[in-house]
């Protein structure tokens, strides 16, 4: 029973230690602080690779882990369409009420085709 309640408090220790040093590190860098600290950080951390982190023999063991080219190139696009999102959602409605509109000139139309292919099939 002692070694039990030894482990427990062994692993609550341990949670305990690694949230508190997660808290220090994340506060060192500065992802507590104002607005600019905070953008400092995610340009810093998003710029930093494994190299600078981890010793030569362990990153030599790893694959390479860039990100592919049509992935950057999609988040690009998408974010061009959010940037531009209320022209196109504009656009749409726009495209979509001109149909609307013009939906009675349309079927007009192709009902005079549908005639005109029945009078020559009955030929």
């Amino acid at each position: 029973m002692a070694m039990g309640k030894l482990v427990s408090v062994v692993k609550l220790s341990t949670k305990l230690g690694l949230s508190g040093l997660a808290v220090y590190t994340t506060y060192n860098l500065g992802i507590w602080g104002n607005c600019k600290q905070g953008e400092q950080v995610f340009y810093k951390l998003q710029s930093a690779k494994l190299t600078d982190v981890l010793p030569e023999e362990i990153t030599s063991q790893l694959p390479d882990m860039t990100v592919p080219e049509e992935l950057t190139g999609t988040i690009t696009a998408v974010g061009e369409v959010k940037k531009n999102m209320w022209g196109y959602y504009n656009s749409g409605v726009g495209s979509v009420f001109g149909g609307l509109a013009s939906l009675p000139d349309t079927v007009k139309g192709w009902s005079d085709q549908a005639v005109e292919r029945v009078k020559e099939n009955i030929k």
